[in-house]
């Protein structure tokens, strides 16, 4: 019945169906809307960065397709790829904009009746309303995909295998297709999707639908790149690094490093060395790290005041008694035509002849809830006499090796003294040391750090990691994270299903069945994760999202 009437019988079914769920609708939680709403911010922000990297793809596809002579070509290529999401994208734009009208737009610009469900089923889901666009929707999503198809088969030929091919084809989660298992209009694709679907729902699935379109867009064109070498140069990880052959200075002694910027490939980057106070609030973390801080020009930096050229990063500085250092960064030209600044740490210090020194031998800092190991001299103490203390915590051992344990996030100071091999009080010595949190760990599946990374999976692998593992990421301390709880959320067929409140970290009897439902291209949420660390407090972690294929 696909472009037809819907015969009288169906409309009555329709109308009763209708009529039933209007009562239904009438208790929907405010809670799941909500839910909606936030799943839908998550997927926005995630749009966000798939846009940077096809504004990045191009920009790269510029500066190197005259290094090939069939780099005009395959530009035209990914011209064409963009031009085929963009056009599905602006449709999307359009139906949106439509259910505004339909449903209303609230002073902050977001839906006014959330769960509207008459508005997104005659806008999307039946065929003899006025306003139906959902058959064109699916056309469109189709005609998308299809023409990225004929794309990757026709010019990903050289250094492409059929297996590589085929792959990138069923990456593409761009998919309308009518079930095949029922008939009628309750088979097709834009009826199981939209009919009946709350507004805030509706939305949620047109972001997701941009989403993978711009995925899509991403990925092909990056592989278009690939065929000319534009991209064999990858970056997984910038860090910028101070190398110095002393940490620990005599005094008067003066203090050299080298600063350069270190990667995880076998190429090589250069860019400009600076130091001065940073600012560290406009760099952000992830699992990986620091994230570097992006400025449009040269003149805004992440310095909170004036910042000095460090010539052919070569570090020299005067040595003072006591703790000595600075902050920096190093700043590189991204394809964008701005700047990324990557941020460094200088620490060393300085002691009198006859001082003493005391240096973590793991970190700079003192972490909160796990023994700090401590490597401690006093050259004019006689050994076995030395007698330290410290601020805040405890301290203990005898020699050179002692264990500090903290208690609360700022400064600790540790005083040393001891007895001279004269018999006379050596002169006592104090340095101050940071104290901090341990990082947060990340979370993953069953300590699966591949599959978390990627964001998708099979419903049965899914299912077998059996719940949340914390997993710390470069923390050269050995501390235990316990998941105390969790929400799981799965979004399917314009659906969300919650479980909240998910107790430790294995699955409960709710998740499972949840995750026992879910079909392709549906998307598994866990949020709102809590764990405890070494010091007993409680924290949230970012939480993970899944898209089932």
């Amino acid at each position: 019945m696909a472009g037809g009437k819907l015969s009288p019988r169906q409309k009555m079914i329709n109308m009763m169906y209708l009529v039933l769920t209007a009562l239904l609708a009438m208790n929907v939680s405010a809670e799941v809307l909500e839910a909606f709403k936030l799943v839908e911010t998550g997927i926005e922000n995630s749009n966000t960065v798939l846009k940077d990297k096809v504004e990045f793809v191009d920009a790269a596809f510029k500066k190197t397709m005259n290094d090939s002579p069939d780099g005009e070509m395959l530009y035209a290529k990914t011209q064409e790829v963009s031009a085929a999401t963009d056009e599905l994208n602006a449709l999307i734009d359009e139906i949106r904009e439509d259910l505004f009208g339909l449903s209303g737009r609230n002073e902050e610009g977001g839906l006014e009746k959330m769960d509207d469900i008459d508005s997104p089923s005659r806008l999307l889901a039946m065929e003899d309303a006025a306003e139906f666009k959902g058959a064109l929707l699916q056309t469109k999503i189709k005609e998308a995909k299809q023409k990225l198809m004929d794309i990757i088969n026709d010019t990903l030929i050289d250094g492409f295998t059929n297996e590589q091919r085929e792959a990138l084809i069923n990456s593409l989660t761009l998919t309308a297709e009518d079930n095949p298992d029922k008939q009628g209009i309750e088979g097709k694709w834009y009826y199981s999707n939209f009919f009946h679907v709350p507004s805030a729902g509706t939305m949620t699935i047109l972001t997701k639908l941009q989403n993978d379109a711009y995925s899509a867009e991403a990925n092909v064109n990056e592989a278009i790149l690939k065929t000319i070498g534009a991209l064999d140069f990858k970056f997984d990880k910038l860090i910028a690094t101070v190398q110095a052959p002393k940490s620990y200075l005599p005094g008067g002694a003066q203090y050299e490093a080298n600063i350069f910027l270190t990667a995880s490939t076998s190429g090589e980057m250069s860019g400009d060395v600076f130091t001065g106070r940073l600012d560290m609030s406009k760099f952000q973390t992830d699992s990986s790290g620091i994230l570097p801080f992006n400025s449009a020009t040269e003149e805004e930096s992440p310095f909170t005041g004036d910042f000095k050229p460090v010539k052919n990063g070569e570090y020299t500085a005067g040595t003072a008694v006591g703790q000595n250092g600075t902050g920096g960064a190093i700043r590189i030209k991204n394809p964008k035509g701005g700047y990324d600044w990557y941020p460094f740490d200088i620490s060393y210090e300085g002691a009198a002849p006859g001082g003493f020194s005391v240096s973590p031998t793991k970190m700079n800092v003192l972490y909160i809830g796990v023994p700090n190991p401590l490597s401690i001299t006093l050259s004019d103490a006689k050994p076995g006499t030395e007698r330290v203390s410290i601020s805040q915590g405890s301290i203990s051992g005898k020699g050179n090796t002692w264990t500090a344990t903290v208690s609360s996030v700022g400064d600790a100071k540790i005083t040393v003294g001891g007895t001279t091999s004269g018999g006379e009080a050596a002169k006592q010595q104090s340095a101050n040391f940071r104290v901090k949190l341990i990082p947060d760990p990340i979370p993953t599946l069953g300590g699966d750090e591949v599959l978390t990374t990627n964001g998708k999976g099979q419903r049965g692998t899914i299912k077998a990691k059996g719940g949340i593992v914390p997993l710390l990421k470069d923390f050269d301390f050995e501390a235990r994270f316990d998941v105390i709880s969790y929400d799981f959320y799965l979004t399917s067929g314009g659906e969300l299903l919650p479980a909240r409140g998910n107790p430790g970290p294995m699955y409960s009897t709710a998740v499972t069945n949840l995750i026992d439902r879910a079909k392709p291209n549906d998307m598994m949420v866990f949020d709102n994760v809590k764990v405890k660390g070494p010091d007993g407090k409680t924290r949230k972690i970012p939480g993970m999202s899944f898209q089932i294929f």
